[in-house]
């Protein structure tokens, strides 16, 4: 009679599992990155993609990711980001956890805003201890509301984009990943 419930048990266990595909989505995977063919130094954003109500607050957060064996130290970073205006509206832009926390020091943090589309990003070590960051990291996070319902990209524009080192060396950066937004 064990035998029979133990079976019955093992049947039930069985029948009953059901296997998810789990899409990890890690801003700062490298491996990931360039298996899709996005070179390192690259600049991603998280998520990859969003749905959202057209009632919530869309978070996108900008990310720069090295590879180990050839990381870089940098100073200074200016990103270009494009946006659709067309169903999102620009809020504001909070410093990354890496640019705030890594260096213990204060960045000059700042941002222009072209009042359509565009968004420019500044961030620069002026300290005298801490000049540069090492790393992959957290550089932002860009908030915006919701206009309206659809489906584009919030993306980088790479041609305006410029890592630069202390000694104002240009770091090239060698690839970027975009992130999907879906209002509805």
């Amino acid at each position: 009679m064990k035998t029979l419930y133990g079976l019955i048990i093992v049947f039930l266990g069985v029948g009953s599992c059901t296997i998810y595909d789990k899409e990890f989505d890690n801003p700062v995977d490298f491996i990931a990155n360039n298996e899709k063919g996005i070179g390192a130094p690259t600049l991603t954003f998280y998520p990859l993609t969003q749905t959202k109500a057209s009632t919530e607050t869309v978070i996108v957060e900008s990310f720069i990711v090295f590879n180990p064996d050839s990381m870089k130290s940098f100073a200074g970073v200016h990103l270009q980001l494009d946006f659709p205006q067309s169903f999102l509206s620009f809020d504001t832009i909070t410093p990354g956890l890496f640019i705030t926390d890594t260096s213990q020091a204060t960045p000059l943090f700042t941002y222009t805003f072209d009042g359509t589309n565009t968004v420019d990003i500044y961030t620069y070590f002026l300290d005298t201890i801490e000049t540069d960051l090492l790393g992959s990291g957290h550089l932002a996070n860009i908030i915006f509301s919701p206009l309206g319902v659809g489906t584009d990209s919030v993306l980088y524009n790479l041609s305006a984009c410029e890592m630069i080192d202390y000694y104002d060396n240009v770091v090239e950066l060698k690839g970027v990943r975009g992130a999907e937004i879906i209002i509805q």
